[in-house]
């Protein structure tokens, strides 16, 4: 797993309302807005608001959604890497 993804707990959440991170141009986006669901995204390139092949998930703030959310995340990176 990705360093940047495996340091992600649900504690790790509290830092901000909206976070955004990138590895070079794989990018993601985490957005709550209460204490139940993170909102997650991943998308290439542009900003998260112009790119057009953004793709969401919803994942509970719990510790396993924060699992299912990093292999989630793992998943597309890899899907990154095999496509360039």
């Amino acid at each position: 797993m990705h360093p940047q993804f495996s340091q992600l707990t649900p504690r790790w959440f509290y830092r901000a309302f909206n976070y955004t991170g990138s590895i070079g141009d794989f990018r993601y986006r985490f957005l709550h807005e209460d204490n139940e669901t993170i909102h997650a995204a991943v998308y290439t390139v542009y900003c998260y608001e112009v790119a057009r092949d953004v793709v969401e998930q919803d994942f509970p703030w719990t510790d396993e959604g924060v699992e299912q959310l990093k292999n989630w995340l793992q998943e597309h990176y890899d899907a990154f890497l095999q496509k360039k």
